[in-house]
């Protein structure tokens, strides 16, 4: 039975349509390494997890989340700590000669602590200043390993993001640099290691920030797409079928259009709602009861915590850039067919901008807004436009002219 499992990374046995994706990673990483893309919802930690979690014969799969490292040296112990966590591993460091005495350390006397915020400190003070080195001679030894290992490191670009706000560009550049030659040395001593990274934020324009747009060229390129239209009807009739809905077939292809494309993370969000109605309404569910539920939970207060990524992530940009992609995407939500040119949309950068207005920062935002899936571009109209009916629907609902515009009677 299809779990309805909203807000969660889905196990091996929950993820849906992925099978194909999935057969042609495994091809892929025979021989390459993966830079796995998609936007934040759309199932990429899913497909991750499956890889760590059913791996193929031969392979040993080690997952890093790495979204909040801010530093090369968070980043080695955050490696250190999950490779001494496989016991496979750590019995192969514990005979080791050649590692760094940091490293060695942990391996043979302090493994026991290494859970504690005290190692983590006393480890990053050892090897400060010397994390390349420490992390490249213990790859090295990973290289003994019997399987493959798999290194899967889960948002590196909000890593690389965090370094450049703590430590400077300079600082994320020659984490780049480092990154990239431990691969060019994986060509001739480092043949059992494979590298699968996943990221959901415009990665190509942050390394154009750092001026190191080919530090990640020799990666294949997997994208985490919507489903197709016969795997999301699939999925929907598996989750009705699992909460007792009784879900008409003429339902189906409305109940889908209210998401536009079909992602699996809202598909779930929409049926966690409709699980809640009354018996009567469940039952035999009605469009009435499907655009009710839709208007009043999914896009309502219930629901807004499953959205606030979209709305808090823009306050990287600044409060200045950030009330510009409000107003922006504001008016691509409110505009009477939902699309805006990019000559109307850059009056409203301008007014949200001011005398600070400058073509090339809204050519920057609307970029990393695209590569991060807010919004999409139409060249052939050259007119911007939601990804998701539902986050189009979502923002207007938020962030629309009745909620910025003050209420009747009070002082603007």
């Amino acid at each position: 039975m299809t779990r309805n499992i909203p807000g969660n990374v889905p196990d091996p046995e929950d993820l849906y349509g992925r099978e194909a994706l999935l057969e042609h990673l495994w091809r892929t990483i025979a021989t390459n390494n993966i830079l796995l893309l998609a936007p934040r919802r759309f199932g990429k930690t899913g497909v991750m997890r499956h890889v760590l979690k059913q791996p193929q014969h031969g392979y040993l799969p080690i997952y890093f989340d790495l979204e909040d490292v801010d530093s090369p040296d968070e980043f080695v112990w955050r490696v250190v700590r999950e490779v001494l966590a496989q016991d496979r591993l750590r019995s192969l460091l514990q005979s080791a000669r050649a590692l760094p005495g940091a490293v060695r350390n942990w391996v043979k006397d302090t493994f026991d602590e290494i859970e504690f915020d005290g190692a983590r400190v006393k480890f990053r003070e050892e090897i400060a200043g010397d994390w390349r080195s420490v992390a490249r001679r213990l790859l090295l030894e990973l290289e003994k390993a019997g399987p493959t290992l798999i290194f899967i490191f889960d948002e590196l670009p909000s890593m690389l993001d965090k370094i450049r706000h703590a430590s400077g560009d300079d600082e994320a550049r020659s984490f780049m640099a480092w990154f990239r030659s431990v691969r060019m040395q994986q060509q001739d001593e480092l043949r059992r290691h494979r590298f699968l990274v996943g990221g959901s934020t415009g990665l190509d324009l942050i390394l154009r920030r750092l001026s190191a747009p080919d530090t990640l060229n020799d990666f294949a390129r997997i994208y985490v797409e919507p489903l197709n239209g016969e795997e999301a009807a699939h999925l929907v009739g598996a989750l009705a079928r699992s909460l007792g809905i009784g879900l008409p077939e003429t339902l189906v292809d409305p109940l889908l259009a209210l998401i536009g494309p079909p992602v699996p993370y809202f598909i779930h969000l929409l049926f966690s709602q409709l699980g809640q109605l009354r018996p009567d309404q469940r039952q035999a569910l009605t469009y009435e009861a499907l655009e009710m539920t839709y208007r009043e939970r999914v896009l309502g207060p219930a629901c807004k915590r499953y959205f606030d990524h979209y709305e808090t992530r823009l306050a990287r940009y600044g409060k200045p850039v950030e009330r510009a992609a409000v107003a922006g995407l504001s008016a691509i939500a409110e505009a009477p067919l939902q699309r805006v040119g990019a000559t109307a949309l850059y009056e409203t950068y301008r007014r949200a901008r001011g005398r600070d207005a400058d073509e090339r920062e809204l050519d920057e935002l609307l970029a990393d807004l695209e590569c991060d899936w807010y919004v999409v571009l139409d060249p052939t109209t050259n007119e911007y436009h939601f990804m998701l009916s539902v986050m189009r629907d979502w923002w207007r609902r938020w962030h629309g002219a009745r909620r910025r515009s003050p209420r009747r009677g009070s002082k603007s």
